[in-house]
């Protein structure tokens, strides 16, 4: 069976997707940033054509002034990397304070007392963990401002993005290690927490909260670090 040859791209569809190719961040806002790049060379393009150039000349012109891909990619990556900045610090400015808002329900009408053999070096790890969460809620919740209002005095807003990720990672490894020892803390002093649906389903939703805000500081560094190399 004969394959029907597919016609060559044209300039914009070819710049198109190399900057596709070439940028790395969050899927929405890079599928944006694509859209309006394809948008402006495109107008830019039919303005050419109106004045009298061919299709393909005018597309040609277009990207010559939009800008090498080596010139442009920087800025969109720079872009990125703030945008994935500005997520993780907002997911756990409002993630650490929901779970432990809600985490009371996981040992709502429960069959035992929670009181009962509770050791006082439980109680100081649970208050540790509390409190810690809402601080670190608090310091993410100023990080998403110096994204917003306070990213006109970064002079470097990729290492911003960097240092973000990296201290969000960490802390969130040594708050996973405080949760974990909580936790089984509590399954030692209550063994039938173990089979008891509210707090089953309580650590899945906070496994899960914390897991997803773990990917999201990972990937902050990775695009930092992409935007970095793409400088």
């Amino acid at each position: 069976m004969e394959t029907v040859p597919q016609p060559a791209a044209g300039p914009i569809d070819a710049y198109v997707d190399g900057l596709a190719s070439v940028l790395r961040g969050p899927g929405r806002t890079r599928a944006e940033m694509i859209t309006e790049a394809r948008h402006s060379l495109e107008d830019a393009a039919a303005a050419h054509a109106d004045s009298g150039l061919s299709e393909l000349e005018a597309e040609r012109r277009a990207v010559a002034e939009f800008g090498s891909l080596r010139a442009v990619a920087p800025a969109y990556q720079a872009e990125l990397a703030a945008q994935q900045g500005r997520r993780t610090a907002t997911w756990i400015a409002l993630a650490l304070p929901l779970v432990n808002v809600l985490a009371p329900l996981m040992w709502w009408d429960s069959p035992w007392g929670v009181d009962e053999h509770a050791t006082h070096l439980y109680w100081i790890l649970v208050d540790h963990f509390k409190y810690t969460s809402f601080v670190a809620a608090g310091v993410a919740a100023l990080v998403v401002l110096g994204f917003s209002w306070g990213s006109r005095y970064l002079r470097d807003g990729v290492r911003y993005t960097r240092v973000v990720g990296v201290a969000a990672v960490t802390f969130l490894g040594l708050h996973a290690l405080l949760g974990a020892a909580v936790f089984g803390l509590s399954l030692y002093q209550w063994p039938a927490a173990a089979t008891w649906p509210p707090v089953i389903f309580g650590m899945a939703v906070n496994l899960g909260a914390f897991a997803y805000a773990g990917l999201l500081s990972v990937r902050c560094v990775q695009f930092a670090v992409h935007a970095r190399a793409a400088a």
